[in-house]
């Protein structure tokens, strides 16, 4: 279980290297590009995370507002909420072994922010079922 979520953080460590490795205005410094101690690779993890939470949410609303009938706007809710409940308890179950760890925090944070990204995508694809 350990190798996993030591493979876990090192794809994590690689995805936050590559993800922020965006083109840059010149002169600017990316810290996310080249993140090293764990305390660079949280923020970074956090600031992927509010993006992918930002996203999620401009979904969200767009798909509620696409919605007409208010029932299925309802089960809608409903089913955001109980995944957001289950994302948590996911991601809690996942940085697990890593709990008390300076990495625990890199760890939770990069699988709310992949288990958000997926969920994302659902809500773009039922904006275009819909």
């Amino acid at each position: 279980m350990r190798i996993l979520n030591f493979s876990i953080a090192t794809s994590l460590c690689l995805f936050l290297a590559t993800a922020s490795a965006e083109p840059q205005k010149q002169g600017q410094h990316d810290p996310c590009a080249n993140a090293q101690t764990t305390a660079e690779m949280r923020d970074c993890a956090g600031q992927e995370y509010q993006k992918a939470d930002a996203a999620l949410n401009k979904s969200y609303r767009e798909l509620m507002a696409k919605l007409d009938d208010e029932g299925q706007k309802s089960v809608l809710k409903t089913a955001q909420q109980a995944w957001i409940k289950y994302r948590d308890a996911n991601c809690e179950f996942a940085a697990y072994q890593n709990r008390g760890g300076t990495i625990y925090p890199v760890v939770y944070t990069g699988c709310l922010t992949s288990t958000t990204t997926a969920r994302t995508k659902e809500l773009v694809q039922m904006l275009k079922d819909n």
